[in-house]
């Protein structure tokens, strides 16, 4: 297939509409952001601001699933050029050309303590030094089978790139010389310890915390010191992921809440009945007095163990979340109906309360022309004056872009106007219904005549 040549003048026309099309999409964000927050603001919605762990904090390793190469990592997410340089060459295709992700997964995680950063990048660095060695410095475990032959290149290659098990001992090895040195009245007994070995904090009994994919890889080590605590990985969760669990787990517990109210009323209610089936049986005579106190006794039984459900299941942590969710989802509605209405009429960020700033906005599509200042009657609406666009798409979507504004307003006028129009009638009908009855009673018989007509009711 030959490819167009486009004249020059195309060329430029072209250049010249994507810088356009990135300034406007670059100041359309800058709007929507500033909007959001003052909607935000507006609303008495605090942003929840998470502070970033230090560098160094946090080690990541992964492992490859053919393979068994490790690779370490300060950042989540693998970085391809980083990763790469990590992998020694030891054969042909021993090294690929890039980093495919569904061959890696998370292998474990090196916490440090805050403000412990410093520490966790020298311990990374540590961690590469001494499995560069081992791929460097091999004995006759590499070169010699278990029959005493020779292996092949391809095994010895293979043999090199799995450093799974040797990467668990070094993590022991490195994150033992954080920990402090036994004292024994106040003399250190490992007089002959050896000597530093460059890592940073060495001895200062620093708290490391290692999540591990698969406990069991923890066994690969000989011996972990008393500073390191293992824990399992979570369970990676999508976007959003923690919101939804978080939703699943208050549903679980309006569930349960629900569940235990429903079992104490029972058990209350069959605890009374068989009360009164013995005195029944007995003969039993119960003044009225004696009732009325039971009664209450039941009632404040009822309001303790109420009190109880609201700590055991967490009502006000949840009536808390619930609100604040919708808070947000009310502010994130009217912050995309503002920000629709900012592009359109080309003003500043509005400011102050919502009602304030739906006055401004208002206020400052009246100026640019969009609608008529005064608001529209029950049965019309707002009129988009007609523009001038380059092409039919761009008239389409700004067309589209503008009915995405105006329609909420509209739509929220007319259902005003047809509520005012609803209560005038009701207000008229009360009024006229009180002097002259013998009309509604004329307008109710011809009412019922209506409805037996059209089958509704009994001729």
């Amino acid at each position: 297939m030959k490819i167009p040549i486009l004249p020059p003048g195309e060329i430029a026309r072209r250049a010249v509409q994507a810088k356009e099309s990135i300034k406007v999409a670059k100041q359309t964000r800058n709007v929507a952001k500033a909007t959001d927050r003052t909607i935000k603001k507006a609303f008495g919605i605090e942003e929840q601001k998470k502070s970033k762990p230090e560098h160094g904090q946090q080690i990541f390793v992964f492992n490859h699933l053919q393979k068994n190469h490790v690779v370490y990592s300060l950042t989540r997410s693998m970085n391809n050029n980083a990763a790469l340089a990590q992998l020694p060459f030891n054969g042909k295709k021993s090294v690929p050309a890039a980093i495919r992700k569904d061959l890696w997964h998370p292998f474990a995680q090196i916490r440090f303590p805050p403000g412990a950063g410093t520490i966790g990048l020298s311990a990374f660095q540590k961690l590469r030094e001494y499995r560069k060695r081992h791929e460097l410095e091999w004995g006759t475990e590499i070169t010699l089978g278990e029959d005493g032959k020779h292996k092949s290149l391809k095994e010895r290659g293979k043999a090199l790139c799995d450093q799974r098990a040797n990467s668990v001992a070094d993590m022991a090895l490195v994150l033992s010389r954080l920990a402090p040195a036994p004292l024994e009245d106040g003399v250190e007994t490992r007089e002959e310890r050896e000597k530093n070995i460059g890592l940073i904090g060495e001895g200062s009994g620093t708290q490391v915390e290692i999540l591990w994919n698969n406990m069991y890889d923890a066994e690969s080590a000989e011996k972990w010191a008393d500073n390191v605590v293992h824990a399992p990985m979570p369970a990676p969760t999508p976007s959003g992921g923690k919101r939804l669990l978080k939703k699943r787990e208050i549903a679980a517990l309006i569930r349960g809440e629900i569940a235990a109210k429903k079992e104490l009323y029972e058990a209350l209610d069959e605890k009374r009945i068989e009360l009164e089936r013995d005195r029944q049986e007995s003969g039993i005579e119960v003044s009225a007095e004696q009732l009325e106190q039971e009664e209450a006794e039941r009632r404040a039984e009822i309001a303790e163990r109420l009190e109880e459900m609201k700590l055991e299941f967490r009502v006000d942590e949840r009536n808390a979340f619930l609100e604040a969710e919708k808070k947000a989802e009310a502010a994130a509605k009217y912050a995309r109906q503002v920000a629709l209405e900012q592009r359109r009429v080309g003003a500043d960020t509005f400011q102050g309360t919502p009602e304030e700033v739906e006055a401004a906005a208002r206020a400052a599509a009246v100026a640019a022309g969009i609608v008529s200042q005064s608001p529209p009657s029950f049965g019309t609406s707002y009129t988009i004056p007609s523009t001038k666009t380059k092409s039919p798409a761009s008239k389409v979507a700004n067309e589209s872009l503008q009915q995405a504004v105006l329609d909420p307003v509209a739509r929220q006028a007319k259902k005003q106007a047809a509520r005012d129009l609803y209560f005038k009638r009701q207000a008229e009908q009360a009024e006229r219904k009180a002097n002259d009855p013998e009309w509604y009673e004329m307008v109710k018989a011809e009412g019922m005549k209506r409805k037996a007509e059209k089958g509704l009711l009994a001729a």
